[in-house]
């Protein structure tokens, strides 16, 4: 029987003094597309951290594929996990390519102060062809659109053949048009390389017609879960 994905059983981090996960315990099956829906400081990108071994665990279990985690990441697992962030800062005049970033995503394979090998370009080639974006590769990632930067790190993401994505609030920088396809766009990703993701996320609608299942997160706590297709409901019924 395989372990799943990844669990967190009763964790508690903080920022400082202040909580930033109270006791949260989850487990995400191999496999499974996953949301986590809450308002911002819900603990939603600190649980993300989290699981990429980022942030220090006070108390409770952390576990990828069945390793625990929390104390000392396993380079292998980390190597295992594609994240997608809100953004990535880079500067408009920076001589920084969409292969450039594309390339950055397999940086823990090539090694520190190693030279990527063709087989990495390669990796990132199919990325970008994946994507639908070989035609950006050459040009400056701070002149993409947001729907474009969004592309270009989701192929960054997949260069490196993760088992785990990871995407924090795909849906911030992009217009309203691009939505409807990054939710496309992301499904098919998930799909076509039998992928475990978790997607962070405030927006209602687009968790709804993505994911399969939804945790609702708030102050730090895991609230609830449900099918994806009744979070429209449960949300419509706490405006009321």
């Amino acid at each position: 029987m395989k372990p799943p994905a990844c669990e967190l059983r009763e964790v508690w981090v903080a920022y400082g003094k202040t909580p930033a996960l109270r006791g949260v315990s989850l487990q995400v099956e191999q496999g499974e597309l996953l949301g986590l829906f809450g308002h911002n400081g819900a603990g939603k990108s600190t649980l993300l951290r989290t699981l990429l071994g980022l942030v220090s665990v006070q108390s409770g279990e952390v576990f990828v594929e069945g390793v625990p985690v929390h104390q000392r990441y396993p380079p292998h697992l980390r190597q295992r996990i594609g994240y997608v962030p809100q953004i990535l800062r880079v500067d408009a005049g920076a001589p920084v390519s969409a292969r450039d970033v594309v390339m950055m995503g397999q940086y823990a394979q090539i090694g520190w102060g190693r030279l990527p090998s063709w087989q990495h370009h390669e990796a990132a080639n199919r990325a970008l062809q994946a994507m639908g974006i070989a035609h950006l590769a050459d040009k400056p990632f701070g002149h993409l659109s947001g729907g474009e930067q969004q592309r270009v790190l989701l192929a960054r993401a997949l260069a490196q053949s993760p088992r785990l994505l990871l995407m924090d609030e795909p849906t911030n920088s992009v217009d309203w048009q691009f939505v409807r396809d990054l939710r496309k766009l992301i499904r098919e990703v998930h799909e076509a390389n039998a992928l475990t993701t978790i997607v962070v996320s405030h927006d209602a609608p687009f968790l709804a017609g993505l994911c399969d299942r939804v945790v609702l997160m708030e102050g730090g706590k895991t609230l609830a879960e449900m099918p994806a297709s009744a979070l429209l409901t449960w949300v419509g019924q706490e405006f009321v």
